[in-house]
């Protein structure tokens, strides 16, 4: 325990040392969402509707993906690229201790863009609504974990440093453009949550239309949940094959 602690010190200050990662994790799509909703702050108090709440949940999705990505995902690879990986488990002896506390700074992190992103969209709307900060809470805590597991799928690709970010860039556009394909049946549904971008906008809305409208959808929560335990057992596997080595020890 005092190893992840000793750890999570280390992996803080690398992040804030870093801030030019928030640029895309947060500011970006904060000044979008501003730009896109700017007419709503000579109008009356906005409803949390239905098209409110799923513009919402697409926002979080982006923060969520390309937060955990970046600073997780891409963070561990980089690091075992350049040897940073392979000098921290010489010394704590675990990769689960490395990855957990790496993860736990990057929760903490993530939780406080959300509060700020929410804040911005509280500003706009001029509804201010608690539950609206408690959904991005409990949305984040449902998801990083299995979000992150199947990320760690890129674990197993033969990627030198300078082509990640341009392989992350591509999967995201690739996730992005796949996930309004159409749905017309239930095994389509489960199929489609399998894109993570999509299983972290259905969990959203399903939060948010707990809080504001005491609704559950059981069937999609259903999807859910299967999805998510096929997200850790994948990740799992490609956890437990991510080796210390880079690609020049390993050719």
């Amino acid at each position: 325990m005092n190893e992840i602690k000793a750890l999570c010190k280390v992996y803080l200050v690398n992040t804030l040392s870093n801030k030019f990662v928030f640029l895309f994790n947060l500011v970006l799509p904060t000044i979008y969402f501003l730009y896109k909703n700017i007419k709503y702050l000579s109008q009356p108090k906005v409803a949390f509707s239905h098209q409110t709440m799923m513009v919402i949940s697409y926002f979080w999705a982006y923060i969520i993906m390309v937060t955990l990505l970046n600073n997780v995902i891409v963070a561990i690879i980089s690091q075992r690229e350049n040897g940073f990986y392979k000098q921290l488990f010489f010394i704590v002896g675990s990769k689960w201790k490395i990855l957990i506390a790496n993860f736990l700074v990057q929760l903490v992190i993530l939780n406080g863009e959300l509060l700020i992103f929410n804040l911005v969209v509280i500003g706009v709307t001029r509804n201010v609504h608690i539950s609206l900060l408690i959904a991005g809470m409990i949305a984040t805590l449902s998801v990083a974990v299995p979000v992150t597991f199947i990320s760690s799928l890129l674990f197993l690709l033969k990627v030198k440093i300078e082509s990640i970010n341009v392989l992350v860039s591509i999967l995201l556009f690739v996730l992005f453009i796949t996930m309004n394909l159409p749905k017309s049946y239930a095994m389509g549904d489960l199929l489609t949550l399998l894109n993570p971008i999509t299983y972290i906008v259905d969990t959203s809305y399903q939060l948010l239309s707990f809080f504001f409208n005491h609704v559950i959808q059981g069937a999609v929560t259903a999807r859910l949940g299967i999805v998510t335990i096929i997200y850790l057992v994948i990740g799992w596997f490609a956890i437990s094959k991510l080796t210390v080595h880079s690609i020049v020890d390993r050719v």
